[in-house]
């Protein structure tokens, strides 16, 4: 049985009021109602002698004595009539509770609709001292009504094992691109949800974020099985190229030393003035020189070379619209 202080917790929560209705009761009996060793119980006594109103007085705290009666500990508690009464809502509570479920009752499909309804009808029906609470309409903009709704559909492919046909937005190449996908499972990363799939363009596994998909076609095709494929592990940070993508060595100023603990790098080395060199593979040079664009200039490419002159040439091409030479 676990002890931590949320089962705990938990237990002398539901303790207390079945003591208060049913009366005293012996240690064994009351372990067996709970589901929990005789010796727990009586462990989460010691503690419930600390529990009571604020002001910790002795007239505030629960009063628990543990009396033999016929060889057998018996349960007798006092002074916590105020936990026998039922827990009600105030109103702040239940309004934010409403505006939860009708959060979610804007993108939930048919077979939650009952469910969100029911609650709702409670929540809204009561609150403290039988007032009712203020009528709440919550509108969720269609953007996220139709991701919440793809969600539900690729989650459904997933338990299914279906292939999906995918239309991706890509903005490194500022396109669509049209793929099939083996999923694999959804995802959540810095408030952002993902699609994690074996792509079959790629041949690899890839992650696809959800607002960025244009259209998902469930298809009748079983998907492939993957069982090389290891769960993706989101603590290591979404931007994890391939081992065989290309390395690049740059050099940091101490503006852009972010780098080295943002992204994924291979090496770091110290120098002078509080410089990085850091190396990092790379999966797409566009992505590369927009992010030197971005750390400009507080960054430049050792190596390899055309990496360098890519930059440069992308560099010079962006001045010159600032000079009025794409005019």
């Amino acid at each position: 049985m676990s002890t931590g202080a949320k089962e705990q917790v938990g237990r002398l929560l539901a303790l207390v009021p079945l003591i208060r209705r049913e009366g005293d009761m012996r240690v064994d009996a009351a372990a067996k109602r709970l589901g929990v060793p005789a010796q727990q119980l009586v462990d989460d006594l010691r503690v419930l002698i600390y529990c009571g109103w604020p002001g910790w007085l002795p007239g505030d705290l629960i009063e628990v004595d543990l009396d033999a009666l016929d060889g057998e500990s018996v349960i007798r508690i006092h002074n916590a009539d105020y936990l026998s009464a039922p827990l009600r809502l105030s109103a702040a509570e239940a309004s934010a509770i409403t505006v939860a479920l009708r959060t979610l009752r804007e993108s939930a499909d048919g077979d939650t609709l009952d469910s969100l309804d029911r609650a709702l009808a409670k929540i809204e029906a009561v609150a403290e001292d039988g007032r009712t609470t203020p009528r709440v309409d919550v509108h969720v903009p269609a953007q996220q009504r139709e991701t919440t709704a793809l969600r539900a559909r690729l989650a459904r492919a997933v338990a299914d094992q279906r292939q999906v046909s995918l239309t991706y937005y890509v903005p490194a190449r500022d396109e669509n691109t049209e793929r099939t996908v083996d999923p694999l499972g959804l995802v959540d990363s810095q408030g952002m949800a993902y699609l994690q799939a074996w792509c079959h363009t790629a041949h690899n596994r890839r992650l696809f974020r959800l607002d960025r998909v244009v259209a998902a076609v469930v298809l009748d095709t079983p998907a492939d099985a993957h069982p090389d494929v290891e769960p993706l592990d989101l603590a290591e940070g979404l931007f994890r190229p391939a081992t065989d993508s290309p390395e690049v060595t740059l050099r940091l100023a101490p503006q852009a030393r972010w780098v080295a603990e943002y992204y994924p790098v291979e090496s770091v080395k110290e120098r002078r003035g509080d410089k990085l060199d850091v190396r990092m593979r790379v999966a797409d040079p566009r992505w590369l020189t927009r992010l030197l664009l971005r750390l400009a200039p507080h960054a430049e490419v050792l190596a390899p070379q055309e990496y360098a002159d890519a930059f440069t040439a992308t560099a010079q091409d962006a001045l010159s619209l600032y000079r009025g030479g794409g005019e």
